[in-house]
Formats: C-alpha cells, structure tokens, sequence
C-alpha cells in the first residue's frame, strides 16, 4: 500500500466530508462511509516471522480502525493451482462467444424472470447452471430493504454483550492465550474492538431486517472477530482461514480445544453440567462452528467423558 492509499484513508476517517482521487475516480466521502481495503505485502512475499503492521507497512493506530482484518495467502496446492488455471484458460477459449449469447438471449431472460415468479425456472437458474445467481435487481433491493433498518441493542441482550468482551479481554492478559511474539495490537482486545463487535451486530441484524439486534448476531460478531484474528496468528494459514493445510492434525486440535472451551467453564462454576445453548455460544466466540461442536460432542461422548441427557439441553461430565 503506497502513501497516496494510506493519505486517502486517513482523510476518509478523519474527516466528516472528503474528495478522494484515486485511479481517476474522484469520489465525496463522509466519516461513516464503510471503507474495504486491501494491501500488498512488502517486497511481494507475507513473512509469517513479522506481524501485519511490519508486512504491510501501516501502523496499528491505523489498522484498529479497520473491523475485520484477514490474511490470505497464495499458497501452492495442486487442485486448487488446476482449477483455476483451467478456468482462467476457459474463459479466454471463450471469450466473446459467452458475452454474445448473452446478448442475444437478453429478452429470454426477462421471459424466464416472469417464469420464475410463476414457479418456472430459467437458464440461469438452478436448472440450467452449477450456481445460484442472484440478479443484481434482487440484490439492490435486498440492500435497499436492509438499510431501513436501524437495529439497537435491546436491554436484555446488553448485559450478555458486556458479559462476553470482558471474557475476551481476560483472555488476552499476559500470561494466558497465545504467547505468539507475532501478536500485535492490532490483535488486542480493546474498546475499539468493543465498537467493531457492536457495529457488525448491528450489520448481522439488518441482514435480518430486524429493528433488534439478537444473541446470536453478538456470537456470529465475536466469532468473525476471532477468526480475522485467526488468520494473522496461525501459522498454518492458507485462503480457507487457516484450517485447510494439515485437516487431520488440526481437527484434533479444533476437537481437543473445543472440549477445554467447556470443561473450564465447568470448572469455574463449580457444576458438573452446562447447558448446551451455552456450550454453543461460547464455542462459536472462539471462530468454531456448531458442526464441530457436535462433532466433538460426540467423539467425547463416545469415549464417555461426557452424556448429554436425552432431550440434547445438558451436557454432563462423568
């Protein structure tokens, strides 16, 4: 990211109004403009040994603004480098002939818009394709419908938010969580970090054109949290998040963690039983997923450590 990208950026969150002049496009930004950036490491390689300020050459007061931070990495893998070689050499095989199709079919498609909306399916719907294409009109008014939303936190969803970012900043004191020399602040639980996890709440809400933000926003928020984190601390990183190279031995480790996620709840409050609502939400804090948690349940309930009662509400240790 060279100096004219960090200028605009700064200007764009400094400022209540701003002209921004990037690649001939002038544009006229307010401060609550939503700003998705990407940057380029130095010298074009991501060294795993520095932190994301050293690779990218920003500072951290500047990428704590930044809500969600991910690295992605091109790492060589064979099916993943064929597929999209193979793609790549497709689409310059075809090039032209796909674009005047769909020129000439431009009318079929509004025929099969109308047959869709009376239960027929067109060429470009499931019928006809390997994908679920949703037509950019469908897609501006989803958005436009979203928008008319403005969710606030309701008074019994508060003390949960409270209640979870103190846990998070317990998790981040010396001494405890990864000693990882790599993290930095930009990883740091703070009250910036706070307002991200408010903020995406909010966005997961309005997703639902809901006027209420919910528990289940506040994980999913918390759970996107921890996997950006995720992703510029592990070492075994790829593009699927950092749970794509050694699947076996990381499994073990998803399942291994997930189980010490409940038992030290378990131990804290002084209960052999825990609620599997809340097995749940803790678990999807920490970035893993609900399959998981009930892939881990059951491995540990077949080794019996563990008996969930028979309307699956209570998790027991034995």
């Amino acid at each position: 990211m060279d100096e004219s990208d960090r200028t605009a950026i700064h200007e764009v969150m400094e400022q209540q109004t701003v002209s921004v002049a990037k690649a001939g496009i002038v544009a006229s930004l307010n401060a609550r403009t939503a700003v998705l950036a990407a940057a380029n490491p130095l010298y074009g390689r991501y060294n795993r040994s520095k932190s994301l300020s050293e690779n990218v050459n920003l500072p951290n007061s500047l990428l704590s603004r930044f809500d969600l931070l991910f690295l992605v990495l091109d790492i060589a893998d064979v099916d993943r480098d064929m597929a999209l070689a193979r793609h790549v050499t497709l689409v310059h095989q075809n090039e032209g002939l796909k674009g005047g199709q769909d020129g000439d079919g431009a009318d079929d498609s509004d025929d099969g818009d109308k047959d869709q909306g009376s239960g027929g399916r067109n060429s470009r719907g499931r019928a006809g394709g390997d994908e679920d294409v949703v037509s950019p009109k469908v897609l501006r008014e989803y958005i436009s419908r979203a928008r008319r939303h403005q969710p606030v936190m309701p008074p019994d969803v508060a003390p949960y938010v409270v209640e979870a970012y103190v846990s998070l900043r317990m998790q981040d004191r010396p001494g405890r969580g990864s000693s990882n020399s790599k993290q930095s602040d930009q990883t740091a639980m703070t009250a910036r970090q706070l307002l991200s996890i408010l903020r995406l709440s909010q966005a997961l809400a309005r997703l639902r054109f809901s006027d209420y933000v919910a528990r289940e926003d506040v994980d999913e928020a918390i759970r996107l949290t921890h996997m950006s984190k995720a992703s510029l601390t592990d070492e075994d990183n790829g593009n699927d998040g950092g749970r794509g190279s050694k699947r076996g031995r990381r499994g073990e480790d998803d399942m291994s963690s997930i189980f010490n996620i409940i038992r030290d709840y378990s131990t804290h409050s002084g209960s052999r039983e825990v609620e599997l609502k809340l097995c749940e939400a803790m678990v999807l804090r920490k970035g893993f997923t609900a399959q998981q948690l009930q892939s881990c349940l059951e491995e540990y309930e077949a080794l019996q450590v563990i008996q969930i009662n028979r309307n699956r509400t209570h998790v027991y240790f034995l």
